[in-house]
């Protein structure tokens, strides 16, 4: 009897070993293949069209939903709803709009929103808008319900940065900075950006353990984290800043600005779009060891390199050819912000 209890207790430490593991089990010989076929995706990036606003203050948040595409600016209290030519139809307040008097949210005080995905909660269509979590200011997020006349409800996240804070191991402020949030039917997937040299991190979410927890304040869902390491300008490596799933793709949008924390602006020395195929995760979880995926340099119309600082996207497939129409959202840190209609193609190796 005492052999069989041990034999039953060895097997149950054995499952939840298992369970918690985000190591692959293919045999290590199945892993180069894997990474060959990620460093052979092939992107080319092609800007058909840029466009200016003067009085759309900093975006960093793109969405698209019930056929308008919302935009949401990091030091604004308005989400702005532009039409399928990209001309701004509306803006909503999403707070008290008193602080907005010079054009611009004052940085102390401004929540930081930085990231928004669109899904549906039963029959409500809904917007979540995420703030960076870079400091106590920036721990908020608001959900649009834009199935009940575009109502807003105000989130406090800090219990949920704080677990994310003591993921990554971060004892200071300043150094949490989330930028890129998407979600399809079956994970969430939330972007940090790192600090001058560091790594690109990405959490991964259940959607419908994230949804309730979102809505309902259930228990902050399980996570897992996986490592990224993305090229540079200059001394500064590029880090997220905006996702969008789709095809079983994370495409993201990365910038390289040369600052030293989350908090203040620097140069923007220019901009990538990117693609993570959601099969390789499983090779992405040691952090000492980040997983290198392809990512192409955002140019201007006349194929100069674009030196704008790329905050998010919206991705839409366009043929079964491989390629994409990418609509991308900029932040000039003065007060304006751009949007590019570009043309990605994405050219994957053939499965050996």
């Amino acid at each position: 009897m005492r052999h069989l209890k041990l034999f039953i207790l060895l097997g149950f430490v054995t499952l939840i070993t298992a369970c918690n593991s985000e190591k692959p089990i293919a045999a290590a010989s199945d892993r180069p293949a894997m990474s060959h076929r990620m460093d052979n995706m092939k992107l080319t990036a092609s800007t058909l069209q840029k466009k200016y606003y003067s009085n759309l203050p900093s975006a960093s948040g793109l969405e698209i939903a019930q056929g308008f595409y919302y935009v949401l600016g990091d030091d604004t209290p308005y989400l702005y709803q532009l039409d399928a030519q990209f001309n701004v139809m509306q803006k909503y307040a999403l707070f008290d709009t008193s602080s907005f008097v010079n054009g611009r949210i004052p940085k102390a005080t401004k929540p930081d929103l930085e990231s928004m995905t669109y899904f549906k909660y039963g029959r409500d269509e809904m917007l979540l808008l995420m703030g960076s979590g870079a400091s106590k200011a920036r721990n908020k997020g608001y959900l649009v319900n834009l199935s009940e006349n575009v109502a807003v409800k105000e989130l406090d996240l800090t219990r949920f940065y704080t677990f994310l804070k003591q993921v990554l191991k971060i004892e200071t402020e300043g150094v949490l900075n989330l930028e890129g949030l998407a979600m399809d039917n079956v994970y969430t997937y939330l972007m940090q950006r790192p600090l001058a040299t560091g790594v690109n991190v990405l959490f991964r979410f259940d959607t419908n353990a994230f949804k309730d927890f979102i809505l309902t304040g259930k228990d902050i869902p399980a996570v897992a984290v996986y490592h990224f390491n993305f090229p540079g300008l200059g001394n500064r490596i590029a880090g997220f800043s905006g996702a969008y799933a789709l095809d079983g793709k994370l495409f993201f949008t990365a910038s390289v600005e040369d600052t030293p924390n989350a908090l203040d602006d620097g140069e923007v020395l220019g901009s990538f779009i990117g693609v993570i195929d959601l099969r390789s995760l499983p090779y992405a979880t040691d952090p000492a060891n980040p997983l290198q995926v392809p990512v192409v340099q955002l140019k201007n119309v006349d194929g100069s390199f674009y030196t704008g600082k790329a905050e998010s996207l919206v991705v839409k497939k366009m043929d079964a050819d491989g390629k994409y129409s990418v609509i991308v959202v900029s932040d000039d840190d003065k007060g304006g912000s751009e949007l590019l209609e570009v043309e990605l193609a994405v050219e994957e190796p053939l499965q050996q």
